[in-house]
């Protein structure tokens, strides 16, 4: 199986690991045809790299929509925690300003990942 270690977003190059296709492939096969999903599973288990290729190239554009969303709706909850973290007293609050860069990092790595994804 595939730890967080394995689910990477590229900051600098918006790059997407393999990984992360595989388990959005797998969540929107899940919800729409477990046994699909359990054959995914499978197919992905036993190394069968040609196999998992045809599912991808098959379900293609289902993995593409659920990674945008994914995307997006982090990218809108980053700037309103954001929003909301400007908002606080650093008097009270002295970590608003490491919690504001660490937004900005994610927002950035996000915002080079949606260009990707939007002209894939």
């Amino acid at each position: 199986g595939y730890t967080f270690a394995d689910l990477l977003f590229y900051k600098d190059t918006g790059d997407i690991s393999p990984q992360v296709y595989d388990v959005a492939l797998y969540y929107v096969l899940k919800k729409s045809d477990p046994s699909l999903a359990d054959g995914f599973y499978q197919t992905m288990m036993s190394g069968d790299e040609a196999a998992k290729s045809q599912y991808h190239e098959q379900y293609w554009q289902y993995t593409k929509e659920e990674m945008q969303k994914h995307v997006d709706g982090t990218l809108r909850d980053l700037d309103k925690w954001s929003t909301k973290a400007n908002g606080y007293d650093l008097n009270t609050h002295p970590r608003v300003p490491l919690i504001l860069a660490h937004n900005d990092f994610v927002k950035e790595t996000f915002l080079n990942v949606k260009n990707n994804l939007d002209y894939m």
